[in-house]
């Protein structure tokens, strides 16, 4: 009996701790250098992409259980720490081709609001298992930014 009741308390205790930790909230969220990035297929660059937006939606949800009220960006990361934003810069930049060049400033997500970033998103849902930056590539063959 008593065996029974150290264990049921030794179960409740590990069960609590664990909820602690969970509680506290999400670890730090993993962001991706360029370098980390360039040699992703078009589906792996998805998944990081994902992961990132993914992470930050849930710390906002992890904000909001424990101080009741969401920031102002509402867990929205920024341009510069999405996967697809960040190699799209360094093609960019490899490329001799301007943000400006492509970018829609009418908007907050300049990079990913463009033509490029929806062309390369095109041809990367057609060809997951090609290389990202050979999308990249080929969209900016397709839009006339680079000769081929």
């Amino acid at each position: 009996m008593k065996t029974s009741i150290v264990v049921a308390l030794t179960l409740c205790a590990s069960a609590a701790g664990l909820a602690a930790f969970v509680w506290s909230g999400p670890s730090e969220i993993r962001h991706y250098a360029p370098d980390e990035l360039a040699e992703l297929t078009c589906e792996g660059l998805g998944e990081r992409h994902e992961e990132v937006i993914f992470a930050y939606h849930d710390a906002e949800i992890a904000h909001y259980r424990q101080a009741g009220a969401f920031h102002d960006d509402l867990g929205i990361p920024p341009e510069d720490v999405v996967p697809y934003a960040v190699l799209i810069k360094r093609f960019l930049r490899d490329n001799g081709i301007t943000e400006a060049d492509i970018a829609d400033t009418a908007s907050a997500t300049p990079i990913l609001s463009s033509g490029f970033y929806y062309e390369v998103s095109g041809i990367c849902a057609k060809n997951p298992s090609w290389q990202a930056t050979d999308a990249m590539k080929q969209a900016a063959l397709n839009l006339g930014l680079i000769d081929g």
